[in-house]
């Protein structure tokens, strides 16, 4: 049995499918008790069941950062710790019938996308690091970012911007919270086949392999895949790590 997180406490957003669920699995197998924050009530409510009484769900809009300090408190009450805080979810905002380009999108696009995912983790950043340096014995923050926000084409802007906005946020707080013994990283996928790339899951397998998309193994990523790097990224062994966006893209961006 793995207890490397035993006696921990996880917030995985967005961890109701995709990343977010696969690092809620992980992190529980590692002994890490899981707040499970996601707007999908049945899907919190099949991940818990897969973790067991180690779990416990907080159906939550990231949308509306008014009630993010309320969560984190409700996440304190239950749990009486926080040690790790991963910010899993996000949204693009388009599709393959919806496109968007730098002079085409709508504003509500632009509020709804970077209230998800940029303005919720700057607030759970702000909630979390406040705990964890009045608690004192460090933690470990993990951002999900993108290669979207490296890459000049294949991006849609608003998503591309506020990835590259929690790249920067990564570092800042790594700065600020690093002399309080917490990491803050980031994790940088690909296209990963999850329920965001739903639209276009058919295609997956030809775009890893040629195109603006293409890796350098020619495989599509799994949510598991970038998981296990946001594991590594909350365990001891990575201690000497903060600050860094580390690439899951096979090399899509190297």
């Amino acid at each position: 049995m793995d207890t490397a997180l035993s006696g921990q406490v996880a917030l995985v957003t967005g961890s109701a499918s995709g990343i977010g669920r696969a690092t809620a699995l992980m992190l529980a197998a590692a002994g890490a008790r899981i707040a499970l924050v996601d707007r999908d009530a049945a899907g919190l409510a099949a991940v818990a069941i897969d973790i067991g009484p180690d779990a416990r769900t907080f159906e939550a809009d990231l949308g509306n950062g008014g009630s993010l300090p309320g969560l984190v408190s409700s996440v304190l009450e239950a749990f009486g710790r926080i040690d790790i805080l991963v910010n899993s979810a996000g949204i693009t905002g388009t599709s393959a019938t919806q496109p968007q380009s730098t002079t085409d999108f709508t504003d509500a696009q632009l509020d709804t996308i970077l209230a998800i995912n940029l303005r919720a983790p700057l607030i759970l950043v702000r909630e979390v690091g406040r705990h964890m340096v009045a608690r004192g014995g460090g933690g470990r923050i993990v951002n999900v970012s993108s290669s979207a926000a490296f890459r000049a084409t294949t991006s849609p802007p608003i998503y591309a911007a506020s990835k590259a906005g929690l790249n920067a946020l990564t570092r800042t707080a790594a700065a600020d919270l690093g002399p309080h013994g917490v990491n803050v990283n980031s994790v940088a996928p690909g296209p990963t086949r999850t329920s965001m790339l739903a639209d276009v899951d058919q295609y997956l397998e030809e775009m890893v392999k040629s195109g603006p998309l293409a890796n350098l193994t020619q495989k599509v990523s799994e949510a598991e895949d970038v998981a296990a790097v946001i594991r590594f990224l909350c365990l001891p062994d990575s201690r000497q790590m903060t600050g860094q966006v580390l690439h899951t893209s096979a090399g899509l961006v190297v």
